[in-house]
């Protein structure tokens, strides 16, 4: 007796599947895009500091009181290890830490508290904007009356101006949560300490992590602003003393220094924003 066996036919895996799915076009496009655009981030950089040392050294420039490249690297090099820098930057890098807990926890606090109630927000909402619109500079005088010629009058003026940024921007962020999520929370019967943690913040939280990274930007301007106004140390007191004896070249080695630790700052406020609302992309 003989038994004949059917092929059974391959399965085909379905189309979409993880195996078979090819790759978009937008995904195929996006990596030589993303090569030219650091390309061009590149030959720009360059082009301008090859430039810049041409014109300083064919005499276009006036090397004293424009620098040049070279000598920038050059004084970076010396600036960077010496004592001065160590002691200015932790002068000025301590004011600035100090400064963005202080005024991100007040402002933070104080934005929520103001788009979780509109009595509240009546009440002091119409001060803020004038308030935030008074210069700061035009108060540093006072703060350094009050405070003197210390780290204080430095940490006030900086949180001056990150208490107000974030304060709106965390008023803001209550203010965009969704309406029917809202709703849905009062008819679930949630407590008000329930909705903020379970519905107002996690939907608030990427307008928040914006506003937290531009304020460490301002407390930075403010910091720097203090010391260069009156102060007995800092990166600031620094810049002003180096230019005054036309160390050109050394001013820009410091702003360097400034511009590194805003680009590190800013590069780990995005690694921590995509930690933290990685179940937005679920």
């Amino acid at each position: 007796m003989t038994t004949t066996v059917r092929a059974e036919p391959a399965v085909q895996p379905r189309e979409g599947s993880p195996r078979t799915k090819a790759p978009s076009r937008r995904s195929t496009e996006r990596k030589p895009r993303r090569a030219a655009i650091h390309t061009g981030r590149v030959l720009l950089l360059v082009g301008f500091l090859a430039v810049w040392e041409t014109a300083a050294r064919s005499g276009w420039i006036d090397p004293l009181l424009f620098g040049s490249p070279t000598g920038v690297v050059t004084s970076f090099l010396e600036y960077v290890p010496s004592e001065r820098a160590s002691a200015s930057m932790t002068a000025t890098f301590g004011a600035i830490a100090i400064a963005f807990v202080i005024g991100s926890v007040t402002g933070t606090i104080a934005g929520l508290a103001l788009g979780l109630s509109r009595t509240l927000d009546g009440i002091i909402g119409p001060f803020l904007a004038p308030l935030n619109s008074v210069p700061r500079i035009a108060l540093a005088p006072l703060f350094i009356t009050w405070f003197g010629l210390t780290m204080s009058a430095k940490v006030v003026l900086a949180v001056s101006i990150v208490f107000f940024i974030l304060a709106e921007n965390a008023r803001s962020a209550v203010r965009s949560v969704d309406h029917d999520l809202m709703t849905m929370s009062r008819v679930v019967g949630l407590s008000r300490t329930a909705t903020l943690w379970k519905v107002v913040l996690p939907s608030a939280v990427p307008t928040m992590f914006a506003g937290l990274r531009l304020t460490f930007t301002y407390s930075l301007l403010g910091v720097i602003a203090s010391e260069m106004i009156a102060t007995t140390n800092g990166l600031g007191q620094d810049i002003v003393l180096y230019s005054s004896s036309y160390q050109i070249d050394t001013v820009f080695a410091i702003l360097v220094v400034l511009m590194i630790i805003a680009v590190a700052t800013n590069a780990l406020f995005s690694l921590a924003e995509r930690r933290l609302l990685v179940w937005q992309e679920v």
